[in-house]
């Protein structure tokens, strides 16, 4: 029971902080874009350019906090998978996955290896 609510404040948690980013981003591309606007119409040089800067800087932020809020193991899964399924080298790397399933020694670091 407490495990059920803890996850399920875990997820009620990542879903404020989804839309809480999806407001700033939405926020930053409406404002930035009239501020550009204004900037275009007025002239005298690019002087929005600092202000989106500064706003873009604390957007990135937010992103990178949001990312590491939301990311879970499926996601890691999913983008591991994406990975594989990718690779040039599939064979070589199902290779070194059966090689590790085995347990053969080339696969271990070289500390935990048997001379």
């Amino acid at each position: 029971m407490i495990d059920d609510d803890a996850s399920r404040d875990d997820a009620l948690g990542r879903d404020r902080v989804t839309r809480l980013f999806r407001w700033h981003a939405t926020a930053y591309g409406v404002l930035m874009g009239g501020l550009v606007a204004v900037n275009i119409y007025v002239g005298g040089g690019w002087w929005s350019f600092w202000p989106m800067c500064g706003w873009g800087l604390v957007l990135a932020l937010h992103f990178f906090y949001y990312k590491s809020v939301t990311v879970d193991e499926e996601w890691a899964q999913e983008r591991t998978d994406d990975l594989k399924l990718r690779s040039y080298d599939l064979s070589h790397i199902q290779d070194i996955a059966e090689r590790v399933d085995e347990g053969d020694a080339s696969v271990s670091p070289p500390s935990q290896r048997e001379d």
